[in-house]
């Protein structure tokens, strides 16, 4: 596989899922995970989702911006199990402002508009990982690594 069908392969997947789950580190440094709506942007080197200020998830990346965020193509049957693709988008975090919080809002409520009254809440604030790269496996455990070019941490 080249690197260019690796990269059509990690939008089109990014493009039909839904949800994915956001890794951020508590305090203690332990995981929390926690599932959140997303698009991906500029051409893989960036994640967008959206989150309430008063979570725990916005406070852990807030203090740790250095999160990962995960989602696959599985259907849970045992079947499938050496047709699921995953993906892993490792990269910082930051709340996005303005001018860029309008231009990314648009990008997201394209992808799911009936959250537009949650977007625009006062304590809703918009995130971007900048991605520096991308883990995918495949076919049980064939692990490819994509990066996106931009410096890691």
């Amino acid at each position: 596989m080249t690197d260019e069908d690796l990269r059509i392969s990690v939008r089109r997947l990014l493009a039909r899922q839904l949800f994915g789950v956001l890794a951020t580190r508590g305090e203690d440094g332990r995981p929390h995970l926690s599932i959140v709506s997303f698009v991906s942007v500029d051409d893989l080197g960036g994640i967008i989702f959206a989150t309430s200020r008063s979570t725990r998830k916005y406070r852990y990346l807030r203090d740790r911006p250095e999160v990962s965020l995960f989602t696959d193509d599985r259907r849970d049957r045992m079947d499938d199990l050496m047709l699921v693709t995953g993906v892993e988008a490792s990269g910082s975090a930051r709340e996005l402002a303005e001018p860029d919080r309008g231009a990314y809002k648009e990008l997201y409520l394209a992808k799911y508009p009936e959250l537009a009254e949650f977007a625009d809440a006062p304590d809703t604030a918009l995130v971007r990982i900048e991605v520096d790269r991308y883990d995918v496996v495949d076919h049980f455990q064939h692990l490819v690594v994509l990066e996106t070019g931009r410096p890691a941490g």
